[in-house]
């Protein structure tokens, strides 16, 4: 019968039993199998299988031979499958045994190191991972104390191991808050300190527990580390004044964390800021940083002048001493500041756009890390702006969870809740905050609610009281709609854009928009005050509603008209142009452009609308360069106004600032494209881009 390969290879228990009997006499004849089915043997002798042997074709990876016979090459006769894990048993006396790599293994508290096994030149472990304390106690012992007591690599609670920790830690924010490695005393002191305690014999982390038993019975704080243990040098220069752990700002108490590592995103000073309150910070009080800081940080605003001014302040280092003794700490804008100082001194006007804070270096920026209630990280930047920018609607919702209060409620349908303060005290996991009621519009309804900042209130309170204003007056201003004598000739061009309902409702909302005259936000805080805008508002409903038919129903006819040629078939050299016209249209008319555009600029709209139809007359009539070149000029300010617009929106942002550059847009495009309609307003591309820099980023 064939043999079975696995039972050779692999031998039951009794033919194991048997070769293991065997190898201890045979050591000197194993082989392991290298290339070209050649074994290599004690010594590095070579051999091959003899071809009658029953293992010829198999070939174990290891074998021994009852002899090793040379005849035209050298065989190995007699052969046996055997594991290098047998001979390693065997000749315990016999192997060679080598450590390499000793390291700190802190999940199991030991030092380990890779062991090496060889017989007569042969590996039978190549890498092995063993406890090396036992093998090199010495070693073992230095890298257990830097590692588990120096560096606190070591799962240990026990009081002295934190209280180290602390210590530790302490020293280190010290060096933080200077941005020097001058404090903490160097490794070698520290090891020199746990050296002296810890007996020779103790390399390990359970040693060490099992010596503490009786190590700290006499001297409990034996391994607790002192003050003087871990200092280089007295750190006088690091007071709580001039590296405060908290400031408060605008009555909010801020964590600070410091951090001096460059390849950090967190380097230099880092606020912790809840998110319900960040709209209470005045971001210039952060310019300033902490005392400790400043007079770095005017240094290199010095450094960041024009060549003409900055040469007037030489040293530089000098004038960042005197600034630094001479401002006072928080007050103004920190530039605007050192401007008044130094051209004080220069004799010259230094404005604060002088100074170039995007050169300093990142650690000279305050960091601010938001938080929500649970203390998780919402969002981490040097910008507080941006950060309100991105987080003005989750600041709102936080704000909406407030306790019930006279300045929460529901469904307003009158006047009846008193003033409306500018400001009040709200009460917010410890923290005093001033929150700003508001009447919001909601829907179709009014809702009192306290809001984050003055300008949201303000903003909001425009809204809500028209809301609340058309909500007494709903049944007068149904009326006034219905009897508009452009209704039909509204709702038949209107059905090209939407609902007739919804415009309906567009056109009440903005004819009693209209009637109160209502500015972009609104500073209303009585009932008194309320009820005279209301009767003034009712009064000149009658001309408001005249007003905002005819604007809205010319603006619609004309539409009309130049959609149903725009949709025509033109050429592919008027392609662009034509689509400009079209994506125009778009923003002008389009389902609740009524209610959303304000009267100052609905006026305005039918000539809007009425330039889209003779710029497409002109192109037709051969004026296809000169409209090229026209929208050359205005093809990439209407495409930084659509994104930025499209990034305020995604943000919650209302800015008016870019409604009013939009608005600006269209005058532009009247007086390029149809010259003849003229412009409400002087206007060209320079005076854009002044109100360019106006727009929130």
């Amino acid at each position: 019968m064939k043999p079975d390969p696995d039972q050779l290879l692999l031998p039951p228990a009794k033919h194991a039993a048997i070769h293991r009997s065997l190898l201890a006499g045979l050591l000197g004849n194993i082989g392991v199998k290298g290339e070209a089915h050649e074994y290599t043997g004690a010594r590095n002798s070579k051999f091959h299988l003899f071809p009658g042997s029953a293992l010829f074709k198999q070939k174990p990876q290891w074998v021994m031979a009852a002899e090793i016979v040379e005849t035209t090459r050298t065989y190995a006769r007699g052969v046996a499958g055997i594991r290098p894990e047998w001979v390693e048993q065997l000749a315990q006396h016999l192997v060679r045994r080598e450590y390499f790599e000793p390291h700190w293994q802190p999940k199991t508290a030991h030092v380990v190191a890779y062991e090496k096994v060889t017989l007569y030149g042969l590996v039978l472990v190549p890498k092995r991972l063993v406890h090396y304390g036992p093998i090199e106690p010495v070693v073992s012992r230095r890298i257990f104390i830097e590692n588990a007591l120096v560096e606190f690599d070591m799962k240990c609670d026990e009081p002295f191991m934190e209280h180290n920790r602390k210590l530790v830690a302490e020293v280190e924010r010290m060096e933080a808050k200077t941005r020097k490695r001058d404090i903490l005393a160097d490794p070698d002191v520290i090891y020199a300190f746990f050296d002296a305690r810890v007996p020779a014999d103790v390399y390990n982390g359970p040693l060490l527990e099992k010596w503490r038993r009786t190590g700290e019975r006499d001297k409990p704080d034996v391994l607790f580390l002192r003050r003087a243990d871990v200092l280089k040098r007295a750190p006088t220069d690091v007071t709580p004044e001039r590296y405060p752990d908290q400031i408060e700002v605008n009555g909010v108490k801020l964590a600070l964390e410091y951090v001096f590592d460059m390849a950090s995103h967190a380097d230099g000073i880092t606020a912790i800021v809840p998110m319900f309150a960040l709209h209470q910070l005045p971001a210039d009080r952060f310019e300033w940083l902490v005392p400790g800081v400043l007079r770095d940080k005017l240094l290199e605003l010095i450094r960041t002048l024009p060549k003409n001014l900055r040469t007037q302040f030489i040293p530089n280092a000098d004038f960042a001493d005197a600034s630094a003794k001479q401002l006072a700490f928080g007050e103004d804008q920190l530039t605007a500041a050192l401007g008044r100082f130094l051209g004080k001194h220069a004799g010259v006007v230094i404005p604060s756009g002088a100074f170039d804070d995007k050169a300093l270096p990142p650690h000279l920026k305050m960091n601010f890390r938001v938080i929500d209630e649970e203390g998780r990280i919402v969002m981490e930047g040097r910008d507080l702006d941006e950060i309100r920018r991105e987080l003005r609607v989750e600041v709102r919702q936080t704000f909406q969870k407030l306790p019930p209060s006279p300045y929460q409620r529901e469904n307003v349908k009158r006047w009846d809740f008193g003033d409306l303060p500018a400001k009040v005290e709200v009460k917010k996991h410890g923290l005093s905050l001033s929150g700003f009621p508001a009447l919001v519009e909601e829907g179709q309804k009014v809702s009192l609610r306290t809001l984050e900042s003055a300008d949201a209130a303000s903003i909001a309170t425009r809204g809500g009281v028209r809301r609340l204003f058309m909500t007494q007056l709903q049944p007068e201003l149904r009326r006034i709609v219905r009897t508009l004598p452009q209704i039909e000739a509204l709702s038949l061009n209107y059905s090209l854009v939407g609902k007739a309902e919804d415009m309906r409702a567009d056109l009440a909302s903005a004819i009693a928009d209209r009637a109160l005259a209502l500015g972009p936000s609104l500073d209303l805080r009585t009932r008194d005050e309320f009820v005279a805008l209301a009767e003034a508002g009712w009064k000149r409903l009658g001309q408001a509603s005249n007003e905002v038919g005819s604007a809205v129903d010319e603006s619609l006819e004309t539409y009309r008209r130049a959609s149903q040629r725009l949709s025509e078939t033109f050429g592919v050299a008027l392609q662009s142009s034509v689509n400009d016209m079209r994506h125009q249209l778009g923003r002008l008319i389009y389902p609740g452009f009524i209610a959303n555009t304000p009267f100052e600029w609905l006026q305005h709209l039918p000539r809007y609308v009425k330039g889209v139809e003779v710029r497409l007359k002109k192109l037709l009539n051969a004026g296809l360069a000169k409209d090229q070149q026209h929208l050359v000029t205005v093809a990439p300010l209407v495409r930084q106004y659509i994104e930025r617009r499209a990034k305020h929106r995604a943000a919650g942002v209302i800015d008016p600032a870019l409604d009013t550059y939009g608005w600006m847009l269209e005058e532009l495009r009247v007086s390029l494209f149809a010259q003849e309609l003229k412009t409400s307003m002087p206007i060209s591309v320079q005076r854009l881009e002044k109100q360019w820099t106006l727009v929130s980023d």
